[in-house]
């Protein structure tokens, strides 16, 4: 070009280069944006108030964006959420934060964390990871999730709750009686909904699987019928639980006060324990998985669960109003129990 001859007839030995940013360049500027504009997210009302709910006025304010071709690149993702997270302990400390970022100051660094931590915990796990990645999507408010929004506006959910901010898996907003009046009482309600979730789960499959096989199991055995009236489950409404052992209740009981007391005492004290694990994973889908894999897992179980849950409901005022077998009234059922028994 005119422009490259004319250097070279001054002397100039080079010609100057544009240099494309690498995928590590571009991570490490953006997040160097996000620390930079720390000072901005100074959290309200530090001290004997950081355990407690913040409320979603104190929302992070992603102030400093990179111009450019950086303009492009996200500034949160789970892939540097996993980069950060060097000892995969599955949340960040503000040693790693400072490492991801050297050229920021501890200052910085500090009141990072502090705004992001949601629990009071000293770390971003990537529950409050992913909030932030919320905020920066869809805004401040409600800690960016678009649910919390819709319920208020739907009156579902009551200005103040501890559900109007928070890092919980599969928080939709929905408390329309306000039940949820801080965090540790957000964390012992969750934690009875993932439990009642996974005993439904449990039912929605045993209910018909039992009015299905209970009378094969009963002959084989030479054993009595122990279905109700119509060939259904014995409950409540149904009848038939005068025809079970005493002696099986007693033992559910036993096992059931067991788990309570030893098992579940023993999991509630483990530091940074996440609401519902029990640590109980005897074939591996978790191992070796990143922490929004981890937290997928935990959002499929939660709505699994609820559905169960209403799914077991369903079951009970069926056969209650119809007198028939859910087997009976949805054929649906009996051949889905069929398939998958192979019969």
């Amino acid at each position: 070009t005119k422009m490259k001859k004319k250097l070279l007839k001054s002397g100039a030995s080079s010609v100057p280069r544009i240099i494309k940013p690498n995928t590590t360049m571009l991570k490490s500027a953006a997040l160097a944006g996000v620390v930079a504009s720390a000072s901005a997210f100074a959290p309200m009302g530090l001290g004997s108030t950081r355990a407690a709910h913040r409320p979603a006025v104190c929302g992070m304010q992603m102030q400093i964006k990179p111009s450019g071709s950086l303009i492009k690149q996200t500034f949160l993702t789970t892939d540097l959420f996993n980069s950060i997270d060097a000892d995969g302990s599955g949340s960040i400390d503000i040693e790693e934060l400072k490492d991801a970022v050297k050229f920021t100051s501890n200052a910085n660094a500090r009141d990072l964390i502090q705004r992001a931590d949601v629990n009071g915990d000293g770390v971003i796990d990537f529950g409050e990871y992913e909030r932030l990645m919320n905020m920066e999507v869809n805004g401040d408010a409600q800690g960016g999730n678009e649910y919390v929004r819709q319920a208020l506006d739907l009156g579902f959910l009551q200005a103040g709750s501890p559900l109007e901010d928070c890092a919980m898996v599969g928080n939709k907003g929905f408390d329309p009686l306000g039940f949820a009046k801080d965090l540790p009482g957000l964390d012992n309600y969750r934690e009875a909904e993932i439990k009642h979730g996974r005993l439904a789960m449990l039912a929605a499959v045993g209910w018909p699987a039992s009015e299905r096989l209970q009378p094969y199991f009963a002959k084989l055995i030479g054993a009595p019928d122990l279905l109700a009236k119509g060939a259904k489950a014995p409950s409540l409404l149904n009848g038939g639980l005068e025809n079970i052992n005493p002696l099986f209740f007693a033992g559910i009981l036993a096992f059931t006060a067991f788990v309570e007391t030893e098992t579940l005492t023993a999991i509630k004290v483990k530091e940074n324990r996440l609401v519902g694990d029990l640590g109980f994973d005897p074939l591996g889908f978790s191992k070796g998985k990143t922490e929004d894999v981890k937290r997928d897992y935990a959002l499929k179980e939660l709505q699994n669960g609820r559905l169960a849950m209403i799914g077991i409901v369903g079951y009970v005022a069926e056969e209650f109003v119809t007198k028939f077998s859910v087997l009976q009234e949805t054929p649906i059922i009996e051949k889905a129990v069929s398939k998958a028994l192979g019969a």
